[in-house]
């Protein structure tokens, strides 16, 4: 299967990202441009506006902390979570209002402003770093360990975007993944005082998956870290297949799967956003991995702050 990652020159700057320089040098004057015209018609709102967001583009497991902050603060206020409606994010919206009080809106302000109709105390943000149309109260960076900044450089020519130097305007940052020292030296050289905490994923309920076959799929930022995933707790996979992040699965493509998976006696596993990307009747025919996000002192942060 051909590779879906992110291209290999975004990890270290060499002859490829060179290149690429005076087309980052363009996006980010387009970015400022953008910026610019956000801030002059700045929205103000009363609700509590929590951004969890992340400076590179790819996954960073942001869906999964903007229910698990939702879950916290929903002990004692009245909450929501907010998302932008594209298309191609139907898995996470589909993610986010089956676990949680949803609104979504083509424009943040729009959905927040509903929100705040609606007596919120707290929005909650999946991604929103890039979005200067309104002031939030905390923000929240995700990374992933292995991947860190890649070649710190903007897009095209690297993962980023926006400089490094955002990481001043955030409160908080998760890393997922093994700690990762030089990771967190970086970040504290940009902001000495800023709360670093680690992140990891156990599988709930894994003797459900022990004695069983499985042919594993995903459609995600990192398919290697689901798969990886799977054998570093040793659920049987007999073939793997990995699709673009955010793809939406036809009716044929799952019924491929289903043909390959049943000429090895084998079930269809994949990621929990991958699984509410699936139509209604595509579901039955596939399971998903049950993931618990384990943060250690993630709560008492967030009961300290609120």
């Amino acid at each position: 299967m051909r590779n879906l990652s992110a291209p290999k020159f975004w990890d270290k700057k060499n002859f490829l990202s060179n290149i690429l320089l005076p087309i980052s040098a363009i996006y980010f004057f387009l970015f400022l441009i953008k910026k610019f015209k956000q801030l002059i018609f700045k929205n103000k709102f009363k609700l509590k506006i929590i951004c969890i967001g992340n400076i590179n583009v790819g996954g960073t497991r942001k869906t999964n902390l903007t229910k698990l902050t939702y879950y916290i603060l929903s002990k004692k206020y009245k909450c929501c979570t907010i998302k932008k409606d594209r298309a191609e994010h139907i898995d996470e919206i589909n993610y986010l209002r089956d676990n949680t009080k949803l609104f979504f809106n083509q424009d943040r302000a729009n959905a927040i402003k509903t929100a705040e109709n609606e007596d919120c105390e707290f929005a909650i943000l999946d991604d929103g770093l890039q979005d200067f149309s309104f002031d939030k109260d905390l923000n929240i960076l995700c990374v992933k360990s292995n991947k860190g900044f890649g070649n710190r450089r903007l897009l095209p020519s690297g993962p980023l975007r926006e400089p490094l130097a955002k990481i001043k305007k955030c409160d908080v940052v998760v890393i997922n993944g093994e700690k990762n020292t030089n990771l967190e030296n970086e970040i504290k050289k940009i902001k000495p005082d800023i709360h670093i905490l680690q992140s990891k994923y156990e599988v709930k309920n894994l003797e459900n998956y022990i004695d069983k076959k499985f042919l594993a799929f995903s459609g995600i930022a990192d398919n290697s870290s689901f798969f990886d995933l799977l054998k570093n707790n040793d659920i049987p996979v007999c073939f793997t297949r990995e699709f673009p992040d955010h793809h939406k699965f036809t009716q044929n493509e799952i019924k491929n799967l289903m043909n390959l998976a049943n000429r090895e006696n084998a079930k269809l596993l994949t990621t929990e956003k991958n699984f509410y990307s699936l139509s209604t009747d595509l579901r039955k025919a596939v399971q998903y991995i049950e993931l618990e996000l384990i943060i250690p002192n993630y709560e008492s942060l967030i009961n300290e702050i609120y």
